[in-house]
C-alpha cells in the first residue's frame, strides 16, 4: 500500500507538472491544431506504440510551429515536433525512429529522473520555475546512460513495429552531415550523436537479429509528403 501510495503521487506530480509545461510551451509556440496532420502524425506514431503493447491513452503527440529541427519528450508522456523537424526530414521513417527514442524516454522514466535531479522535488512539487523547467526540456540532453537505454529500447521498439532499425543511426548520420554549422538542429546537439553511439545501436540491431527481409514504411511516402507539404503551407 505504501508503494502503490508513492506511485500514486508521482502521477499526481507527473500529470501537474505535464498540464503547466503544456500551458507554458502554448505561451511560447503556436501549435498545429489542424486535424489533417494531426491525423498524419497519429498514423505514424499510435501503430509504434500498439506493435510495443504500450497503451496510447495517456501519450498526446504535439505539432509546434519553429524552425528548430527539434522533438522532446515532457512530463506525462507529451511528445512535441516541430514543423522544422518535418520539413528537414526526407522519410517518415527517420521521425518514427525519432519518436521511438523520445518514448522509449517516457517509458523509462528518464523525464522525471531528470527534472528530480536537476530541481529537486521541493521546487518541482512547489510548481514554481515552469518557465526554468521547459526551457531545460525542450534543450536538454540526458545522461550517457539514459540515452544509451532510450537508443537501444528504440532499436528494439522499432523492430517490433517491423521498421527498419537502422533509421535510427541513420537520422544521426543525416544530421552530423548538415549539422556542422547549423545551429537550428536542436534535436542532434541535445543528443550527441558520436561514432561510439551509432555502433552501439548497430551492435544492438545486430545482436537482436534485426536483418528482416523486408520492413514496412511507417506511413506511405505519399503520405509523409502530403504532410509536409501541409506544414509547408501551414507556415506560409
Amino acid at each position: 500500500m505504501k508503494h502503490f501510495q508513492v506511485e500514486k503521487n508521482e502521477n499526481k506530480l507527473e500529470k501537474k507538472l505535464g498540464n503547466l509545461i503544456i500551458k507554458n510551451i502554448d505561451q511560447l509556440y503556436e501549435q498545429v491544431d489542424e486535424d489533417s496532420v494531426k491525423s498524419i502524425i497519429d498514423s505514424l506514431a499510435l501503430p509504434l506504440l500498439k506493435d510495443n503493447s504500450i497503451s496510447s491513452s495517456n501519450y498526446k503527440f504535439h505539432v509546434i510551429r519553429d524552425t528548430e529541427v527539434n522533438a522532446f519528450a515532457l512530463p506525462d508522456d507529451h511528445i512535441l515536433i516541430t514543423t522544422g523537424l518535418i520539413q528537414f526530414l526526407d522519410s517518415a521513417d527517420y521521425l518514427s525512429a525519432i519518436i521511438a527514442h523520445e518514448v522509449a524516454h517516457c517509458e523509462k522514466n528518464h523525464v522525471m529522473k531528470s527534472l528530480v535531479t536537476n530541481f529537486g522535488l521541493d521546487l518541482l512539487l512547489s510548481g514554481s520555475g515552469t518557465g526554468e523547467v521547459t526551457n531545460f526540456l525542450t534543450g536538454q540532453a540526458f545522461s550517457r546512460k539514459l540515452e544509451k537505454e532510450a537508443d537501444e529500447t528504440a532499436v528494439k521498439y522499432l523492430m517490433e513495429a517491423n521498421i527498419n532499425p537502422k533509421s535510427l543511426a541513420n537520422v544521426m548520420e543525416l544530421f552530423d552531415i548538415h549539422f556542422s554549422s547549423d545551429a537550428d538542429l536542436s534535436w542532434i546537439s541535445s543528443h550527441p550523436a558520436s561514432m561510439e553511439r551509432k555502433e552501439y545501436i548497430n551492435k544492438s540491431i545486430q545482436r537482436l537479429h534485426g536483418e528482416a527481409s523486408e520492413y514496412k514504411h511507417s506511413i506511405r511516402q505519399e503520405t509523409w509528403t502530403k504532410l509536409q507539404e501541409l506544414v509547408s503551407a501551414n507556415e506560409n
